[in-house]
């Protein structure tokens, strides 16, 4: 075993670039400190690259633990219907991040292949899955693989209240629809989703933004969604938080309060 120390925080960027170039196994797996493997998972992951030798990727379910460890959701994954599935799954990526970052194993040479990462992503999780799809097939393994644990002050949750995941967000999607894929077929299809790609990146930030209370960021990217999307203007949810975002926070209050009333 090799343990790499860095005397101050490199961030994550140049740290876990350092870790992938270093690495000499044929499989790969990267887990932040504050998550943990199930039992297990190497049992589950390994056989599957045996198995497939197209595979490049495997991930799998997480159970959802806070701070102090306790299990508060068993199952997480909401994209492949507790089922295990082999394919392609860049496409429905680009829409929505639905990999489970410390279940994650790839080979070696899927990790090098999405190398420099760009320095100023605010995030690299999104980031690896959508590089390594757009060359590799993927296996989602059904069973819970590892714990991820939520607590306020993790690295999603800074990520939106700084607003530095918003500019990663456009300049991860700038480079992808910027360029071609190497399968005429999937470039196809990535330039027919273009316009839902973007308009579900908007309404994710735009709830984001809405529920750490960042009203004004909240309505413009609302506003953004339905540019993309405009058929989104046909949700209820969505125009209600539109209409409350125009809102000052005295205003707000005074709703809920009404609406709780009367409930």
């Amino acid at each position: 075993m090799r343990v790499i120390l860095h005397e101050k925080n490199e961030g994550h960027v140049k740290t876990i670039s350092q870790g992938l170039r270093e690495s000499r196994g044929a499989l790969v797996a990267r887990i932040d400190p504050d998550d943990r493997y199930r039992s297990c998972f190497l049992k589950e992951v390994v056989p599957r690259f045996e198995r497939h030798p197209d595979v490049g990727f495997v991930h799998g379910n997480a159970a959802l633990i806070i701070s102090d460890g306790k299990v508060v959701s068993e199952r997480t994954d909401r994209a492949h219907n507790d089922a295990d599935y082999k394919g392609n799954e860049f496409i429905p990526l680009l829409s929505e991040n639905f990999v489970c970052a410390p279940t994650v194993i790839a080979r070696r040479e899927a990790w090098l292949e999405t190398l420099p990462v760009p320095p100023d992503l605010a995030f690299s999780d999104w980031y690896f899955n959508l590089m390594i799809a757009r060359r590799h097939e993927f296996y989602y393994v059904s069973q819970v693989l590892a714990d991820y644990r939520v607590h306020s002050s993790n690295h999603h949750s800074t990520i939106v209240q700084n607003r530095s995941e918003e500019p990663s967000i456009q300049l991860l999607l700038g480079r992808i629809f910027s360029e071609s894929e190497i399968d005429p077929v999937l470039e196809k299809q990535k330039r027919a989703v273009r316009g839902k790609v973007y308009a579900a990146q908007y309404l994710t930030l735009a709830n984001k933004y809405f529920g750490c209370g960042m009203t004004s960021d909240a309505r413009r990217c609302y506003i953004k969604t339905i540019r993309h999307s405009p058929r989104q203007a046909l949700s209820a949810t969505l125009l209600r938080r539109l209409l409350v975002t125009g809102l000052d926070q005295r205003a707000y209050s005074s709703l809920k309060r009404l609406v709780g009333r009367s409930a």
